[in-house]
């Protein structure tokens, strides 16, 4: 991978994935209050650390253990069904299915609440919550349907990680740059945000097919999500100054007030509490690690 491309590509896929993605934010506004969301989002960032020994280097082991394996999408069922004991293999395994289904329904569940909530709610005020589950329903198993017949075409890229990388890649740097925008410039506004996110996808599109299926050019991915991010960026910029710039509440753009009034607030708490300490402790610990292994 270019080191560009990890420096900007690799930041803004787990920009959009962490703190975006539908999948992600509806877990954490599901907790008790502020705080615990926060405690809940550097818990998980926490969690991530140990993927270096849990994922990376038994990846490695495997790769000098088992040298001749055709595909690197099999390195972890050899690992299994080579190494573990009967009785500790189904545990794993047992494990493993229960983290894909939780995935999976996770997944199907958000992509049913955009559905219903954003769209069929919104252009049908009238319907009540019964007929809104059963359109849930009917639109999680149409998505169910499409992945299904989407899957076979997972095995033309290199391996499944290359797979989702490029995917995102091509699709939801818009998203991050509408996001970045929103947050800190008031004169953001829906019609630069639609604009912007309508006009970068089908741009994606397009880069993917010349990219990826016709193959008429070599583009890195890594380095598609930034080439998006910047036009999704001057879009959103250029249509929201050409058009009426809403009134937006104080509350929903970052200021320097907002920063003061939440560090008197974190002032009540003690340190093992407060968000940014955590943070700053999480980001050392995130920076010796890596570090260490270089």
């Amino acid at each position: 991978m270019p080191w560009l491309g990890l420096v900007t590509g690799v930041f803004l896929l787990g920009f959009y994935f962490w703190a975006t993605n539908q999948f992600i934010t509806q877990r954490v506004l599901s907790a008790k209050n502020l705080n615990h969301g926060r405690w809940g989002v550097l818990f998980a960032g926490l969690l991530k650390l140990p993927v270096l020994f849990i994922m990376v280097f038994p990846g490695l082991i495997a790769r000098a253990l088992f040298p001749d394996l055709p595909n690197q999408d099999l390195v972890y069922p050899t690992l299994l069904f080579s190494l573990l004991p009967i009785g500790i293999l189904g545990l794993v395994l047992a494990g493993l299915i229960a983290a894909l289904m939780s995935s999976i329904d996770s997944t199907l569940n958000s992509a049913a609440s955009l559905v219903t909530m954003d769209f069929i709610h919104k252009m049908r005020p009238e319907i009540n919550n019964k007929q809104l589950m059963s359109i849930g329903r009917l639109v999680t198993f149409i998505f169910m349907l499409l992945a299904v017949i989407w899957a076979p075409q997972i095995a033309n890229f290199n391996s499944l990680f290359n797979y989702l990388q490029q995917i995102l890649a091509y699709t939801v740097s818009p998203v991050v740059a509408i996001f970045i925008l929103g947050l800190f410039w008031r004169g953001a506004n829906a019609n630069g945000a639609f604009i912007a996110l309508i006009s970068s996808s089908i741009i994606g599109i397009i880069l993917f097919l010349v990219n990826v299926v016709f193959e008429w050019t070599t583009i890195h991915f890594l380095y598609v999500a930034p080439i998006l991010f910047i036009i999704s960026l001057i879009t959103a910029i250029i249509v929201s100054l050409m058009s009426k710039t809403p009134s937006i509440e104080t509350d929903l753009i970052w200021t320097k007030e907002f920063y003061d009034a939440e560090t008197r607030d974190l002032q009540n708490l003690a340190w093992y509490q407060n968000y940014r300490v955590l943070s700053v402790l999480l980001l050392s610990l995130t920076t010796w690690v890596v570090v260490s292994f270089w």
